[in-house]
């Protein structure tokens, strides 16, 4: 039997040709991604960062509020920069990874002159508002980090561990661990070439999994006393307060654990998670649905995007009264019985 192939879309290859001639003429890039980096986003922007360098170019990363400490072992994460004050223009162009929009690098977007630099826009969100200059956005990918990974190859660059870390970090973070609906025999393939330039599965999942403390099994199990549910258990949600945070002593750092709970319980078919930000009145609202519930429908409603098996948006207005909305919302879905059919749910898959 014959190994399966690489598929990768016309119109992708076409893309990462575009984007490795916009890299060919340009040689100072500032590089970035969503506010507080999840292991996709920031194990993109790392990656990319090493693969400018060994194109010979110069690359600097800046992401707000910085490396989350359940990532500080990805290589590179040492020199991000975590606020306006780490930028150094002039840049000639700026590449962003796994966001929405623009407005989603927030105090790096807002200390930027976007109509003095050139912005290319790399990811496979659906409901991405392909706000770049030049747009890469594919939803068949499992991650960014596996676009990434097209360009490292494409470009004729030797992998080293470091890419081949993030790249990992990025994949098996954004696919559940190979779990999640969005993980395909491309997944796999990919996997398997990281694999062999240097990112071993058996320790990236002890970095990425196997370091709690018990500070932060103790928020664990705070949080998890703080789940409700709703419809007969088809509805579960959980508030993280600020509160329970400086009670405990500590943040909650990458929050999709904690929703992801919500999703092991055999009932639920819409989870959400709401977090109290440092920068009140706001609220991080993240839906996580199966299929027939389209999660890029509940966020857009609040400018939020993502996938439609797993979605957020940035809410205005206290704990209560967000935790309150959503949910009544999310009730009425479930009530009224609208489900998407399978042509729907591809429909949107390729948006």
């Amino acid at each position: 039997m014959k190994p399966p192939a690489h598929r990768i879309s016309a119109a992708s290859r076409q893309a990462v040709r575009k984007v490795l001639d916009f890299i060919r003429r340009h040689d100072n890039f500032l590089v970035s991604g969503h506010v507080r980096s999840d292991g996709d986003a920031l194990g993109s922007q790392l990656a990319f960062h090493h693969m400018l360098k060994k194109l010979g170019k110069k690359s600097h990363v800046v992401c707000d509020r910085g490396v989350l400490p359940d990532y500080a072992f990805l290589p590179g994460s040492e020199s991000v920069g975590g606020d306006p004050s780490a930028l150094h223009p002039p840049y000639q162009a700026v590449f962003t990874f796994d966001s929405g929009a623009w407005s989603r690098l927030e105090r790096i977007a807002a200390a930027l002159d976007r109509t003095a630099i050139k912005v290319v826009n790399v990811d496979h969100h659906a409901s991405n508002e392909r706000f770049g200059d030049l747009n890469w956005i594919d939803p068949s990918f499992s991650s960014t980090g596996e676009m990434v990974w097209s360009l490292v190859t494409a470009a004729g660059v030797r992998p080293d561990r470091a890419i081949a870390l993030n790249i990992y970090t990025a994949v098996v973070t954004d696919t559940g661990r190979f779990a999640f609906s969005n993980t395909t025999p491309e997944t796999f393939l990919n996997a398997a070439e990281l694999a062999a330039h240097g990112a071993r599965p058996s320790e990236l999942t002890k970095l990425l999994y196997r370091q709690k403390t018990v500070d932060q099994l103790r928020f664990l199990a705070a949080v998890i006393g703080r789940i409700e549910r709703a419809e007969g258990g088809r509805l579960a949600w959980v508030t993280v307060p600020r509160d329970l945070e400086r009670s405990l002593g500590m943040a909650a750092g990458d929050t999709q654990e904690y929703i992801d709970l919500l999703m092991q319980l055999k009932e639920t078919e819409i989870a959400i998670l709401f977090r109290e930000m440092d920068d009140p009145p706001r609220i991080k609202v993240s839906w996580r649905t199966t299929p027939g519930f389209d999660g890029i429908a509940l966020a857009r409603t609040y400018g939020g995007g993502g996938h439609p098996r797993a979605s957020g948006a940035s809410i205005s207005g206290t704990l209560e009264e967000v935790t309150k909305r959503v949910v009544h919302e999310a009730v009425d879905l479930l009530r009224s019985g609208r489900r998407l059919s399978a042509r729907e749910e591809a429909a949107i898959s390729r948006m």
